[in-house]
């Protein structure tokens, strides 16, 4: 009897502005992606993200509606994890890069151990760099719909 987890069959790598979404937008959007994309999906959230909210916390400490998102979309993270396949990565950038160059490095290398991948994001730039490179994109478009390109 083979008692193995069926093997993934997507990954996606959340960026920081995605975790904000659930309360920013009334989005759920594991729900959403995970019924669009055919086949397991994992989601990876690294600690590079979560580090990069936490220092706009820091430096923002008066924005008290971004605190309440930051807050509520990781409650809506730990509260999906038994729903959904959420994986922390501890794997931080390197000092001469951004997040985004690190982001798109990791999905990089996510997409030679898996075919599809693809990069939740709603910065433009950022969602670019991810064309440039051949990774599937995830966003928002008209601040309620999630929105597919494949490559």
């Amino acid at each position: 009897m083979n008692l193995r987890r069926p093997s993934v069959n997507n990954i996606v790598v959340i960026d920081s502005n995605f975790v904000l979404l659930p309360f920013q937008f009334k989005i759920d959007y594991l729900k959403e992606i995970e019924l669009n994309l055919e086949g397991k999906t994992k989601f990876i959230i690294f600690k590079q993200v979560l580090d990069e909210l936490e220092a706009k916390k820091i430096r923002e400490h008066k924005a008290i509606k971004f605190q309440k998102h930051f807050k509520s979309g990781l409650s809506y993270l730990e509260k999906n994890r038994e729903n959904f396949d959420i994986e922390y990565r501890e794997d931080i950038k390197d000092k001469s890069e951004t997040t985004d160059d690190f982001l798109v490095r990791s999905s990089i290398k996510l997409k030679s151990e898996n075919s599809r991948i693809f990069l939740a994001s709603n910065d433009a730039l950022l969602r670019k760099k991810a064309k440039e490179s051949h990774i599937g994109r995830i966003f928002l478009r008209q601040k309620k719909y999630l929105s597919f390109e494949r490559s």
